[in-house]
């Protein structure tokens, strides 16, 4: 006997009724995403560029009512199950092997392995041409380049640079040893080499899909270089200021995550970014170097001023998750053949500071002192007192030990010498003792290799 109420009766009815309807939307959506994995798996007979097509026919034909997808949806479907079948779909948890690389480095302090490098820069600086050079030292056997050490795994090359056309191209990997200029062919390490006008790769459905399938093949042996991040994603329609520019980098992330490649992406860096740091230079969005682990800085070391002599020292900087930032000053010398490390940036900095003070505050007896005074501590091992540097300089007239304390007075007020000690006088007679004076590391720089 039925106790419900006709309104209790129709409720629950209804109830039924959309439990009905839920479990069969569920069965069909379970359905979808099992023809998506199996159009992810026939690699052979689908294509990247067909996968799409081949969905929506298979939820065309399953001819339910009320049962539709947009385009986007059916992509996130695709990718969910390209995630559940390279294995990127879990977490973590308690218990499962994790296991720690101590040594992250493909080029130390520089390139970290198997994760995302970002390398920015203002267009002409050397991005791609040092990358590539850095490569063909790896192929080449040498242990460090720019004196940060190698890795002695030697992976393969795959360079997607429609940044670029090919003559550049060819320029590039010429110098860098990875194209033999008597036969015009490219090493054999080099796995792909897309151009600007040979087949380019853009950061789309085609283009990851192409680019995992390729690191699949070579799990942890693939150098990916994408030159530049925005020749990219140009054709996607994405503004450099949204948030959303990152997505097709996160999209190609998750999609190689599981075969671990040491991926590096060229990106063009702000022209206001003098004085900041290696992330903050990056062109855009934040989104693009907060997506990645490891950020490289170049920078051009030539002043703006046309009266400035030409300088074409490269001041490289990193900020990364693994290791101490770094900053140096490169140089391409010899037409690009080779690379010059010129040392620390800091260290340099304070060198050509001091220079200047030598060059543009100090008169001539006061630069000849100081390179007396480097010239005798580098001779002896020991400083020098007033009256050996007023015989040295030729000082006459009255007190020449006087004139040449107050040359030291000067000396010691840019931190071009310090005290060293005394000497004590001569004789018995109990005289005063000679104060004595060494040069600083900074003059020492300048004026000779010697260990202070």
């Amino acid at each position: 006997m039925n106790d419900l109420t006709p309104q209790e009766q129709l409720s629950k009815a209804f109830v039924d009724d959309t439990r009905k309807l839920i479990i069969s939307t569920k069965q069909d959506i379970t359905r979808i995403e099992e023809y998506a994995r199996e159009i992810m798996r026939n690699k052979k007979d689908i294509p990247s560029t067909q996968r799409l097509q081949h969905l929506k026919k298979c939820v065309s034909s399953m001819g339910k009512a009320g049962l539709a997808f947009s385009e986007n949806q059916l992509r996130t479907i695709l990718g969910e199950q390209r995630a559940a079948l390279n294995g990127s779909n879990t977490s973590w948890k308690g218990g499962d092997l994790m296991k720690y690389n101590p040594a992250p480095f493909m080029w130390h302090g520089v390139i970290m392995k198997n994760t995302t490098n970002l390398i920015v820069s203002l267009p002409k600086v050397g991005k791609s041409r040092l990358l590539t050079y850095m490569y063909g030292q790896l192929v080449q056997g040498e242990d460090s380049f720019l004196g940060q050490k190698l890795m002695d795994e030697i992976p393969y090359f795959y360079i997607s640079g429609c940044d670029q056309p090919d003559d550049d191209w060819a320029l590039c990997l010429r110098l860098a040893g990875l194209l033999d200029p008597a036969t015009d062919k490219l090493h054999k390490n080099i796995l792909h080499l897309h151009t600007k006008n040979r087949n380019p790769l853009h950061l789309d459905e085609k283009g990851i899909d192409q680019i995992t399938e390729n690191c699949a093949e070579y799990r942890g042996r693939v150098f990916l270089l994408l030159d530049s991040y925005h020749s990219h994603v140009a054709p996607l329609g994405l503004k450099e200021s949204d948030s959303c520019y990152a997505e097709p980098l996160l999209d190609l992330q998750e999609a190689i995550a599981p075969y671990k490649p040491t991926l590096a992406v060229i990106h063009h860096s702000n022209r206001n970014a003098a004085g900041l740091g290696a992330s903050m230079s990056s062109r855009g969005t934040t989104a693009l170097p907060a997506a990645v682990s490891q950020t490289v800085n170049l920078a051009k070391m030539q002043k703006e001023s046309p009266l400035a002599p030409t300088d074409d020292r490269v001041k490289l900087t990193t900020e990364g998750r693994a290791s101490k930032p770094l900053d140096l000053i490169v140089e391409q010398i010899n037409e690009g053949y080779e690379w010059r490390l010129h040392g620390n940036a800091a260290k340099i900095a304070k060198m050509e500071a001091v220079q200047e003070i030598v060059d543009n505050e100090l008169n001539e007896r006061q630069r000849l002192a100081i390179e007396d005074i480097a010239t005798h501590y580098q001779a002896t091992g020991c400083g020098m007192d007033a009256e050996a540097l007023a015989d040295a300089l030729d000082i006459q007239g009255a007190n020449p030990p006087a004139r040449a304390r107050e040359v030291m007075a000067t000396l010691e007020k840019h931190h071009l010498i310090e005290k060293s000690g005394e000497q004590a006088a001569k004789g018995g007679a109990g005289g005063q003792a000679k104060r004595l004076y060494k040069p600083t590391k900074n003059a020492i720089a300048i004026y000779g290799k010697a260990n202070v």
